[in-house]
């Protein structure tokens, strides 16, 4: 599915909500092209808020590496990741009160693949999975998903292994 027929479907729902961009968006980031729609067309979007595992894509103005958004400053782990291709993650989407947080690489190898970036394993080799290869991908399964579940925890979720995997 191309990105402009999810969105469609995403603006027609009433249990999301799409917030258009009100101003023109340019980014310092190569971003994939269909996150560069995303963000050149809407500010951020809220799917299924009301729901066990509602979930929010992120504004341009939020879009950080995940690790500074999830770590203070000052924290140990500042050590633990230096020179981690965790680094190059930036943030896309999160549910901030259950600290469920979804990531999306911006290295050349692995660019615009999306992972899980839940706070307890964010960045951690063996618990971080590849959740979508693309933007799209990851919208496609969380509209499906309804809000009541995390797609990729699901049995008949078909692995793309772990961020880390050959690397």
């Amino acid at each position: 599915m191309e990105i402009i027929e999810i969105i469609k479907k995403i603006e027609q729902d009433s249990n999301c909500r799409l917030v258009k961009r009100i101003t023109d968006f340019t980014s310092e980031l190569a971003l994939p092209k269909d996150l560069n729609y995303f963000f050149s067309k809407y500010d951020s979007l809220q799917m299924f808020l009301d729901k066990p595992y509602g979930i929010k894509i992120v504004s341009s103005n939020e879009f950080i590496p995940t690790s500074k958004r999830l770590y203070p400053e000052d924290d140990v782990i500042w050590e633990e990741l230096e020179g981690d291709i965790s680094n190059e993650w930036y943030l896309i989407a999160e549910s901030e009160q259950i600290n469920q947080y979804i990531s999306i690489d911006m290295s050349k190898s692995h660019f615009g693949y999306c992972y899980d970036s839940f706070l307890e394993t964010h960045a951690t080799p063996g618990d971080s999975q590849i959740i979508a290869k693309s933007f799209t991908e990851l919208l496609e399964h969380l509209y499906s998903s309804k809000g009541e579940n995390w797609f990729w925890l699901a049995e008949n979720f078909e692995s793309y292994g772990d961020a880390y995997d050959g690397r």
